[in-house]
């Protein structure tokens, strides 16, 4: 079996994040894809990050759809979540299963500062979503080159011209996301008064 796993902060979860997991499950051939939303990320320190059980319940409404499944194991964790320490879980739990971690090339690129993350190269592979402004290289130039060879799949056929931070600012403002986000994410948001 080959899972993926894509964690995020997912605040909130957009029709971006969709494309993303479409593209990896036909691209690599996934058997299954898990949702992570993420529970206290150290990168996110000192941000301003919606309640955790908005962004779970938002995870949720659009699971179904895609034919994922969504874990709460980073946000039921009490202390900052490491992504090795996430793949690790996932493994202990699939020992059979090859895992895919699915990252963004931004993220990919700034990898090597990430907690122990030789380690998580050597644990699993990466799914990394392109972007226009990060050549291969470019992606590949931080890392010091004795770590063990990840193995790098590159979705490049899919473009996300969507952020997170874009919903946000356009809800607080008034205007209209339905292009943006899922109606049921749409409707979650204005039943909960979120990010206004």
């Amino acid at each position: 079996m080959k899972t993926g796993l894509y964690g995020g902060t997912f605040d909130p979860i957009h029709n971006g994040h969709i494309k993303v997991v479409q593209a990896a499950r036909n691209f690599l051939q996934l058997d299954r894809i898990i949702f992570i939303p993420a529970g206290d990320p150290p990168h996110k320190a000192g941000k301003q990050i919606t309640a955790k059980e908005h962004r779970l319940a938002m995870v949720q409404t659009v699971a179904e759809q895609v034919e994922a499944q969504v874990s709460d194991w980073e946000l039921l964790k009490q202390e900052k979540s490491y992504s090795v320490e996430t793949v690790r879980h996932f493994q202990a739990e699939y020992p059979d299963d090859e895992i895919y971690f699915i990252i963004g090339a931004d993220s990919f690129y700034d990898l090597p500062t990430w907690w122990h993350y030789e380690e998580l190269m050597a644990l699993c592979n990466f799914a990394v979503v392109s972007r226009p402004d990060y050549a291969r290289d470019i992606l590949l130039s931080k890392f010091k080159g004795n770590e063990k060879p990840p193995r790098v799949f590159f979705l490049d056929d899919i473009f996300v011209d969507i952020s997170s931070t874009e919903i946000r600012e356009r809800v607080a403002a008034g205007k209209n996301i339905s292009k943006l986000v899922p109606p049921e994410v749409a409707a979650y948001i204005e039943q909960h008064h979120l990010y206004q």
